[in-house]
């Protein structure tokens, strides 16, 4: 992948710094390290809700780990014409809205892939974004995120 910018989706970055299942941790840290990861404010709000819900870390920890990703991370802020692109790509691929959310990020941040369990392995958005998961399409086929949330909705991480 070499420094190309991917767009990383929630559940990627749970698995680079989780070990909870070390086998998805090292394939995702695999791709992290050879790209320059992009995320948005979104994937930082949801990482630490589900950090946080797991309740095995402290805030400062938590503080702490959120500093080591931004330092590594180009970070995507919404913003109105993001949030009014989301609503234009949830109405096109029917996809729930914070998934929307996260590939209108990708989209504006001009990343081509998206690396995400959570979306159709090999879908491509407007004809210049590919979901790709890391995991081949084992664990990817369709989203789990909460319609009504931000949150990872009942999510396996």
């Amino acid at each position: 992948m070499n420094a190309d910018r991917i767009f990383v989706d929630t559940n990627i970055l749970i698995y680079a710094f989780t070990s909870d299942e070390p086998d998805k941790q090292n394939k995702t840290l695999e791709f992290i390290n050879n790209c320059q990861p992009v995320i948005s404010t979104q994937v930082l709000k949801e990482f630490s809700n589900v950090l946080l819900k797991k309740g095995n870390v402290s805030h400062e920890t938590l503080k702490e780990t959120i500093g080591d990703i931004i330092e590594i991370s180009n970070v995507v802020n919404e913003d109105l014409a993001l949030i009014l692109h989301s609503i234009d790509i949830h109405e096109r691929y029917k996809l729930s809205f914070y998934d929307s959310l996260i590939i209108a990020a990708a989209v504006h941040s001009q990343c081509q892939v998206l690396l995400s369990e959570d979306m159709q392995d090999g879908q491509i958005i407007e004809g210049r974004l590919k979901i790709v998961s890391p995991f081949g399409s084992e664990g990817s086929g369709g989203s789990e995120r909460a319609e009504g949330s931000e949150g990872s909705g009942g999510q396996h991480y």
